[in-house]
């Protein structure tokens, strides 16, 4: 029976233990959110680094067009975008995008060693246990919470239990102790319409720096956005186009 395993936070991914295992990326507010509506926003593919320094170094190897956004323990970074999923529109001509954050980037960069890498928030978490369930092998399904700033985070816990509560309606998966808890985490949370999360630390920070609708932005397109990130070659691309 193949295995679901959940990792609280980006800082506890074993390099070596994920080569073998499907991981999976949440960072519900913000990174992984906004790298679904950047690939629905016709900004493909995207490209995730670790730090700004990065960012900007890949910056220079670029010959197509791109947007950057990122931002460092939630503050705006000179000549990046803010990477909040409510800034992103629509662009008629497609563009790459390269994105750094403080939680979610840093997730996928300690997690990019894995056998496959999926990215998932509440508005795509559906396809993704979809896809995980039609993949053609054994190996355990690792859902990487990028947690906030080396703690916990109320939302990429509840987010993973989304991907589980989708996929064990699909087929008979063993669930670890800390999955079992994000899937009731989720449950409860979706049965109160998801208030809790107006009560979490990412909401209280996004509402200092003044991006109030990000959270209620999410939650309005839950299961909504016909997006699936993965990670192919060290980019971002969307594989339900």
């Amino acid at each position: 029976m193949r295995k679901i395993h959940v990792i609280t936070q980006k800082e506890l991914v074993d390099s070596e233990q994920i080569q073998d295992c499907t991981a999976v990326v949440i960072d519900v507010f913000l990174a992984t959110s906004t790298i679904i509506f950047l690939l629905k926003n016709n900004f493909e593919p995207i490209y995730t680094t670790a730090n700004i320094e990065s960012a900007r170094n890949l910056a220079l190897k670029l010959n197509s067009p791109f947007i950057m956004l990122g931002e460092s323990k939630g503050e705006t970074v000179e000549g990046f975008m803010y990477p909040d999923p409510t800034l992103v529109s629509h662009s008629e001509q497609q563009k790459a995008a390269i994105l750094c954050s403080t939680n979610g980037t840093i997730a996928i960069d300690n997690a990019k060693g894995a056998k496959k890498l999926y990215v998932s928030s509440l508005v795509n978490g559906h396809l993704v246990a979809k896809k995980l369930h039609e993949q053609d092998d054994d190996s355990s399904i690792v859902l990487v919470c990028s947690g906030n700033d080396k703690r916990f985070s109320m939302e990429d816990f509840i987010g993973a239990g989304h991907v589980i509560e989708n996929i064990i309606t699909l087929g008979d998966y063993f669930l670890s102790d800390a999955a079992k808890i994000a899937r009731e985490a989720y449950q409860q949370s979706k049965l109160n319409k998801f208030a809790n999360l107006f009560n979490c630390e990412t909401k209280h920070l996004l509402d200092r720096y003044n991006f109030k609708e990000s959270v209620q932005f999410v939650l309005d397109n839950f299961e909504s956005v016909n997006v699936l990130p993965v990670l192919v070659d060290g980019k971002i691309i969307n594989k339900h186009a």
